[in-house]
């Protein structure tokens, strides 16, 4: 007599909810990988995973493959993430437009030229007409 064994459910999972995942050999090495960037091993299963849908949104959104198909990944860039140092110092901005303090860090060249830029009055748009721009 046969034994039951127990099928894996395709239902979609559900949010709130904690599955149960094996690890074996290889998986626990590539999660290890993924956990020396410094992430615990929630914040790494994340990753992965989502990457993998992102990979299948576009795949499928493009029609590179037919959706519900897992597609195979072809060559692809590296690209560093860079750093994360806090958040930037920001202008303070009204109705008059952007105001840029000591505080402010310019985090391109074009805030540097807008910063050394006197404040346009904002022009108001007629209906039926264009602004008129100096």
């Amino acid at each position: 007599m046969a034994t039951e064994q127990r099928t894996q459910r395709r239902a979609r999972p559900i949010a709130g909810t904690r599955p149960t995942v094996r690890l074996d050999e290889q998986f626990a090495r590539d999660l290890a990988v993924l956990m020396q960037t410094g992430d615990d091993l929630t914040t790494a299963m994340r990753t992965a995973v989502g990457i993998v849908a992102n990979m299948y949104r576009t795949a499928w959104h493009y029609e590179i493959v037919p959706v519900g198909t897992a597609p195979t990944l072809g060559p692809y860039k590296f690209v560093e993430k860079p750093p994360f140092v806090g958040p930037p110092s920001l202008p303070t901005v009204d109705h008059n437009g952007p105001t840029w303090t000591l505080s402010s860090r310019q985090t391109s060249t074009d805030d540097a030229r807008r910063q050394q830029q006197p404040p346009r009055p904002p022009q108001r748009q007629q209906a039926g007409r264009q602004p008129v721009r100096p």
